[in-house]
């Protein structure tokens, strides 16, 4: 399976999240071959981006600058167009790869007959769940009720062939990057109205499907211990204080429900 890992570098993000994505990636053996493309959302300061492609110039890949400033689903679907591998595996500008064979874990789950979307995390958050009425009224037929079983687009990998096919709208406000992830007609769901599974892949490579999300151990239940690929709302947890990691976890989980289908 020919692969490009697209890690996307936002100017707003601080020199120390490309250096720990750049040293795992060093040290973490991928375990299957493919190209890295760096994708550099923002610099318009020439000197600030001289310096942050001096950090990248560590490791071997190709770059792909983007015109204009644009929110994380849309820069990947822009890679994307720049690609010419297979399938493609993207990780965010906060993703630090935890173990050896993360990028082998979650090619051979793809491989898979009649799955089209893998990821190092998934939640049943709806946007609905908690919200005040009158922005459960706003939100209203754009997302799903909870359970709203989707692959968190921190890190995730799917066939390019299918990735161009989608519905993928340029967001350009958070609520529409929301919307393409966990709405109605987001990423997930699209993907399994096609009749193609989307799997959660752990540390121990296996793929768990929507209703095992929460016994993967990847994401908001204690330690993670299962965590292939961590993000900043995964360090977020960990670093949490009781009160607010519990609350996380009923955001993520609720009190145990399990997932409808698309």
């Amino acid at each position: 399976m020919d692969i490009c890992v697209v890690h996307l570098v936002w100017v707003e993000a601080p020199e120390s999240a490309l250096h720990s994505f750049l040293e795992s990636y060093s040290r973490r053996d991928a375990g299957a071959q493919h190209r890295l493309l760096v994708v550099w959302n923002g610099f318009q300061d020439p000197d600030r981006f001289a310096a942050v492609r001096r950090i990248a110039a560590a490791v071997d890949h190709d770059d792909l600058e983007l015109g204009a400033r644009e929110l994380d689903l849309t820069a990947y679907r822009l890679a994307a167009d720049a690609c010419e591998e297979e399938s493609v595996c993207v990780v965010n500008s906060y993703s630090t790869i935890l173990h050896d064979g993360w990028l082998a874990a979650l090619a051979s789950n793809l491989a898979q007959p009649d799955v089209g979307l893998v990821g190092a995390t998934g939640s049943y958050e709806s946007p609905l769940s908690g919200a005040r009425l009158p922005l459960r009224l706003l939100r209203a037929g754009r997302y799903p009720p909870f359970p709203n079983p989707h692959i968190r687009t921190n890190a995730f990998m799917l066939r390019r062939e299918l990735m161009l096919s989608l519905s993928w709208p340029r967001a350009t406000t958070k609520r529409s990057a929301w919307e393409l992830e966990s709405g109605v007609n987001g990423l997930t769901r699209q993907v399994q109205a096609r009749g193609l599974e989307a799997l959660v892949v752990g540390r121990d490579r296996y793929g768990y499907a929507p209703e095992r999300w929460r016994e993967s151990g990847t994401f908001r239940v204690e330690g993670q211990p299962n965590l292939l690929i961590s993000d900043n709302r995964t360090r977020q947890y960990d670093e949490a204080a009781p009160r607010l990691r519990r609350k996380l976890e009923r955001l993520a989980w609720g009190s145990g429900e399990r997932p409808t289908g698309p």
